[in-house]
């Protein structure tokens, strides 16, 4: 990186920038221990799963499928520079805007701005996750010098996720649909599922297992594949101006509504890009990674996990994207000057999550269920456990958040509040899931039936629990 042409200094303001972002949106010095809180949280995950019996290699996949989505949302800056970013962080110009004022081409800021997301997600996050497994070093599990090779193959695995989304986002730039994407990444996954591949294609995301080769061949396809889609990406692309019918009468006639606070928060998701598809692709994702999991499960360990238990804990999860989908445009601050209270605002957020969130985790389940093919009994206690694990997480979520749910992501005190939050019910169910399995499923069947009921009642008293805690924070100024 040339420090004479003035590249250096750019890049070091954009990771600067990122920084201070971070701390003033999450929490300020609350922010600083963050990679600390990841290392800590991960090492109880990794160890708390080892004790239930799940092996290194599990473990050290499933991590690096979840980076591999993380890095598929952080590949997305491309679409920073449109309206989502003012409705997201209010009246704000980043560096990466600066290309309209200023003679510097946006092709090399957004790649610094990769390059700087790379980096630094690779510090802040990837680097205390493999930290994470020292407790399988303590047990024998892994070797110490298992964990540096770990973290690049994270890093990688990161990198290979960027680069396909960018990549996406670089096609609708020049014009591509994303229905035409998204249908093609559905049917390449379906393909890749129909012939028995997805354990492959999914093993090249695991860099650490796949060897040294794949692992460099995994970094020169995605410096490839990045390097084509800034080529690519059209930065003087705008998304095309939307008329839209007055929708929000029929809606309110249809829905316990007196207020128009359930419609409106219909609306805002339904009119925002992507519309009510993107908690259906949030879902989509979210199973999609469980089938992976699943088959890579049946590889490693020989077993697969009872696919309505399995896949009714992980549909659970969608709660928080639907409910982020439902508050990424509002905020309390905005309606305090109209005659209308706090709790009123959040018991509408609740139903408008019933109205939308609730179906689609629903429909996403019946689907997955329906794939695989399960017992009736155990589909149905996995229904009343996606529908109880839905109501719990997205009261969990209110009541730690409020409005605002991706903030306390890097909020070290919430953040391990809501990790143990969703861990308590969730390990249990999935290792209850390879019990079911294994044979021994009719008392453990009724007990995760039992989790489903208790965890939806838990829900539901946390999300009129916010309501009264977030009415006090707001009356308290």
């Amino acid at each position: 990186m040339s420090r004479g042409s003035g590249t250096w200094p750019v890049f070091r303001e954009l990771v600067r920038e990122e920084w201070r972002l971070h701390a003033e949106l999450f929490g300020g010095r609350r922010f600083a221990p963050f990679p600390v809180v990841v290392a800590v949280l991960t090492a109880l995950a990794v160890g708390g799963a080892a004790f239930g019996g799940t092996d290194a290699a599990t473990l050290v996949v499933s991590v690096h499928l979840l980076v591999l989505g993380f890095g598929a949302y952080t590949g997305t800056a491309g679409l920073v520079g449109t309206d989502m970013l003012e409705h997201v962080l209010g009246d704000v110009t980043l560096l990466l805007s600066s290309a309209r004022v200023l003679p510097v081409s946006r092709r090399r800021l957004l790649g610094l701005f990769l390059l700087k997301d790379e980096l630094y997600y690779a510090g802040l996050f990837l680097a205390p996750m493999a930290l994470g497994f020292a407790p399988l070093v303590a047990a024998g599990g892994l070797a110490a010098s298992t964990l540096p090779a770990l973290w690049l193959s994270l890093t990688l695995t990161f990198s290979a996720g960027l680069a396909s989304s960018f990549s996406g986002v670089a096609l609708l730039t020049r014009g591509v649909r994303g229905r035409w994407l998204a249908a093609a990444a559905g049917l390449a996954g379906v393909a890749a599922w129909r012939a028995g591949l997805l354990p492959a294609v999914v093993a090249v995301a695991v860099p650490i297992r796949a060897g040294v080769p794949a692992a460099v061949s995994l970094a020169v396809a995605a410096l490839v594949v990045g390097a084509a889609a800034l080529a690519v990406y059209d930065p003087t692309y705008r998304p095309p101006a939307r008329t839209a019918d007055d929708r929000f009468r029929p809606l309110q006639r249809r829905l316990p509504d007196p207020q128009g606070l359930v419609a409106k928060s219909v609306l805002d998701v339904a009119r925002s890009t992507g519309g009510l598809w993107k908690p259906v692709v949030s879902v989509g994702i979210l199973l999609g990674v469980a089938a992976g999991l699943a088959a890579l499960s049946a590889v490693i360990t020989g077993l697969r996990p009872a696919p309505g238990v399995f896949y009714g804990g992980i549909v659970g999860l969608s709660a928080f994207t639907s409910y982020n989908w439902l508050t990424q445009f509002d905020d309390v601050e905005s309606y305090l000057a109209y005659p209308v209270s706090v709790a009123a605002l959040f018991r509408a957020k609740r139903t408008a999550f019933l109205a939308v969130g609730g179906p689609v985790a629903l429909a996403g389940y019946a689907v997955a269920v329906a794939a695989t093919g399960t017992a009736l009994l155990d589909a149905a206690v996995g229904a009343v456990l996606a529908a109880g694990l839905s109501l719990y997480f997205f009261g969990l979520t209110v009541a730690l958040a409020g409005f605002d749910p991706n903030a306390f992501l890097f909020d070290p005190a919430r953040f391990a509040a809501f990790f143990v939050g969703v861990a308590v019910p969730l390990v249990p169910v999935l290792l209850a899931g390879f019990a079911v399995a294994a044979g021994r499923s009719s008392a453990l069947l009724g007990a995760v039936a039992v989790v489903g009921v208790v965890a939806g009642g838990v829900g539901a008293w946390l999300s009129e629990y916010a309501a009264r805690r977030w009415t006090r924070h707001y009356a308290a100024g």
